[in-house]
């Protein structure tokens, strides 16, 4: 009978660690799950922002203003996510973007958001990837640049900021 109880106490510790471990395992999925959906966000609005700011530049341009973006990712001034720095903008009272009141033009310009060139699209989500992977790792080719302008513009803000380095048609300032 005392064999029989203690065997009974044993399966049924067992089987409470085994319901434990299973429960924490799915805890843990659902926190990957969770983290790669974040990812693919984030992944999605990066590849948007050089697919609308630099799909005409060259690979390091392209990266550039990827690089920019995180840079405002990580400064204090500016949101803490990628998706939150570039969609960065004044709103109307029904939390519209107003035109042209966007940290970044191509979001509040009026035209569809939506890429039409297959090519380029598929080139700006690969920079998007490497500036994500490398960011912290790799050299910055904007020096920490947290602004930047076509060469064609003179913004009034450029006199504020410190040049750091120009590519390509962009200007980049911290």
């Amino acid at each position: 009978m005392k064999i029989a109880n203690i065997l009974s106490g044993v399966l049924s510790t067992t089987a409470i660690a085994s319901i434990a471990l299973v429960a924490h395992a799915q805890v843990l999925e659902n926190e990957i799950l969770e983290h790669e959906a974040n990812y693919v966000e984030q992944h999605q609005c990066l590849a948007l922002n050089i697919y609308h700011e630099a799909r005409s530049q060259s690979r390091l341009g392209q990266k550039a203003v990827g690089f920019v973006t995180m840079n405002r990712v990580y400064h204090t001034s500016y949101p803490s996510t990628i998706c939150d720095v570039v969609y960065q903008a004044h709103l109307d009272s029904r939390g519209n973007p107003l035109r042209n009141k966007c940290q970044f033009s191509w979001y509040c310009d009026g035209k569809n958001d939506d890429p039409n060139d297959e090519v380029k699209w598929t080139e700006a989500q690969n920079y998007a990837h490497e500036v994500m992977t490398d960011y912290g790792v790799k050299e910055d080719y904007t020096e920490g640049a947290i602004m930047y302008h076509a060469s064609y513009v003179n913004p009034y803000w450029a006199g504020s900021y410190d040049k750091t380095v120009r590519i390509d048609t962009h200007i980049f300032y911290k």
